[in-house]
This record gives structure tokens, C-alpha cells and sequence, in this order.
């Protein structure tokens, strides 16, 4: 009999030894490095269930199917398919149903101020739009994998903010192409909107800008001179006389006052009805653009007629001077006001 007990001895133990080498890969927690206790209890069941084999009875069954990892959740819908923007066209505001604006950010993204902005808009659940320069982008790629990262739109605002009607084809090309694959290397998605610096466009560029580039032209409603008007209050004051549904509210995350000022702004806007939409939510939103149009075959007006027995104009005698026009002078033109040298 002491042969077989050695023999069993041996076996047992090589059983619990194969536990004890396998539970630490079969462990799906990631707390820290395993430990000899947390060991030899993920061996304890294995080597029961090696005892018990093809006899495991229903309820040991049912024990060991709970005991296995629960299935990664299914991926999130894909998106849906981008809006189409209208083309060779400005976008100022929107004509849409309800009190939707939209709120932009330019000249960011900033490792100081940008993170703020973002938890005040997560604690509002409040969508906005970024424009972000591309210099700005190359520093601080972690900041802008978190504006992608909490839903909001991402747009350009070019490389290093020049006037973009006063460059020439190559550097154009260098300002917003690669802006553009800056913005793609974070975030896996190109821009669609471009907010040009300053605001200053020429029909002929921006058809040259959405027909290489893929990027329409979006500029705004709401000015409050942030860049200027350092001061909270004035931030506040401005946007909240000038906006109303369907705006563009223009500012700079850039700022610490312009942030300082979005809380307040943020709730009195809600308190007021106001929701929030992204460029391409209020794109896809915004009724098409009332053209009018003149009725063909239209009569034009008839002319007063003349009463009766009224001689004609050429029974007037020859030679017969009309009289002088007395209009009043017309006053002379007052020169166009400076544009502000904001940096927008």
C-alpha cells in the first residue's frame, strides 16, 4: 500500500503545481502583480474540478459558466455620413426651427485654458466647435485628443494665423494642408470648416479653398472683442446683447477671461431657452436660402393715363427749356471705419 499512496501523493501535488503555474495567465484582473494568496485560490477550483471530471453536477456547472469574464459590450452605430455645406458660400448664421446656436473657440488648442472649457461644457453636456491653428496643434496634441475626445467638432483656423487673401499658393498650401493632416494624425478625422484668420476671404480663394481643400468658409454673428476686451463682465455683456437664435458666437479659448465669463454665459443662455448644436448639426438644420424670383410674363405697370383732351408732348412749342432739377446736394461720402487688427 505505500507505493500506491506515494504515487498518489505525487499526483495530487503535480496537479496542484499545474494550478499554480497556470492561474496567473488565466487571471483577468490587472490590480497588480499576482500574489502567492491570489494563486493558490485560482488553483483551489481547477484542481477540483480535475477531481470531479465528467461527474460535475448542474449547480457546479452553472458556478463555473458565471465564473467566466462577461463579454466586451458591441462597438457604438457608425456615425452617420457627413453633412454636405452649401457651396461657395460664407456661412455668418443659420436659419433654423428653435433658439440653436453655436458656440466657437479659435486660436486654441491651449494647455492652460482649453481644459477648463472643456469640463464646464462636459458638466452642461454643451457640444461646440473648435478652430484651431496648426502651430498650436503640433505642441499640444494631447489637448486637442481631448476636444475630439469629449464629442466636439474640430475645424481649422490655419498654421500660424496669417491673412489668407495676402500669401501666396505655396504657403496657402502649407497653411491649411497642413493644418489639416496635423488635425488628422490625432484625430483620425480631416476638418471640414475652415474660420479664416481675421475673417477675410475673396470669392475666388474660397472657391479655390473647398474645391482643393474640402473646407467651407465659416465666420460669425456674435463678436464680443474678446481678444480686446479683457474683462469678463464685457465678454458676457456683449455676447449676451448680441446673440440670438441661429448665431455664430465667436471667441478664444485662449484666454483666461473669455473662460472665466462661460459659466455664467453657459447658464443665463440656458435660462433662456437657448441649445447648443455643433457647425455640422446646425448645417444639416438650416433651411435652404430664399431666392426671389420674378414671375415670367409678368405686365409691367400700366402709366397713369392722360385725362381726356390733353394735348400732346409734341404741341409744345419748340425750344421750350424744362425747367432746372432742385434736388438737394448729396452729402459726401464719409470714409469707411478702419478694420479692428483684432486677432480673430
Amino acid at each position: 500500500m505505500k507505493p500506491l499512496l506515494i504515487v498518489t501523493g505525487f499526483v495530487a501535488a503535480a496537479a496542484v503545481g499545474a494550478g499554480m503555474a497556470i492561474s496567473p495567465f488565466l487571471s483577468a484582473k490587472d490590480d497588480g502583480p499576482a500574489t502567492t494568496q491570489s494563486i493558490s485560490q485560482a488553483a483551489t477550483p481547477a484542481s477540483g474540478q480535475a477531481a470531479q471530471g465528467k461527474g460535475a453536477t448542474a449547480a457546479q456547472k452553472t458556478a463555473a459558466a458565471a465564473a467566466q469574464p462577461t463579454p466586451a459590450p458591441a462597438p457604438e452605430p457608425a456615425a452617420p455620413p457627413p453633412v454636405t455645406p452649401r457651396k461657395n458660400y460664407t456661412y455668418k448664421s443659420f436659419d433654423v426651427d428653435g433658439s440653436y446656436i453655436a458656440l466657437t473657440f479659435d486660436d486654441g488648442p491651449s494647455p492652460e485654458t482649453t481644459p477648463r472649457l472643456l469640463e464646464m461644457l462636459r458638466q452642461r453636456n454643451i457640444k461646440v466647435t473648435f478652430f484651431v491653428l496648426g502651430n498650436m496643434v503640433a505642441k499640444h496634441p494631447e489637448v486637442l485628443k481631448m476636444i475630439a475626445d469629449e464629442g466636439h467638432e474640430i475645424g481649422s483656423h490655419s498654421w500660424s494665423h496669417p491673412q489668407l487673401t495676402r500669401i501666396s499658393a505655396a504657403a496657402l498650401d502649407k497653411e491649411l494642408g497642413n493644418t489639416t493632416e496635423a488635425i488628422f494624425q490625432v484625430t483620425g478625422k480631416r476638418p471640414i470648416f475652415l474660420r479664416p484668420p481675421y475673417g477675410t476671404m475673396k470669392p475666388t480663394l474660397r472657391t479655390t479653398i473647398e474645391e482643393k481643400y474640402g473646407l467651407t468658409i465659416v465666420n460669425w454673428s456674435v463678436d464680443p472683442n474678446d481678444w480686446k476686451n479683457r474683462n469678463s463682465q464685457a465678454v458676457h455683456d456683449a455676447i449676451m446683447a448680441q446673440v440670438k437664435p441661429g448665431a455664430i458666437v465667436l471667441s478664444h479659448d485662449i484666454y483666461a477671461t473669455t473662460v472665466d465669463a462661460m459659466p455664467r454665459i453657459l447658464d443665463e443662455l440656458i435660462a433662456k431657452g437657448y441649445k447648443f448644436a455643433t457647425l455640422s448639426q446646425m448645417v444639416a438644420m438650416d433651411k435652404p436660402l430664399k431666392v426671389a424670383l420674378a414671375t415670367p410674363g409678368a405686365a409691367k405697370p400700366q402709366q397713369k393715363p392722360k385725362p381726356a383732351g390733353a394735348k400732346p408732348d409734341a404741341a409744345k412749342p419748340a425750344g421750350t427749356p424744362k425747367p432746372a432739377a432742385t434736388s438737394a446736394p448729396k452729402p459726401a461720402a464719409s470714409p469707411a471705419p478702419a478694420r479692428s487688427a483684432g486677432v480673430y
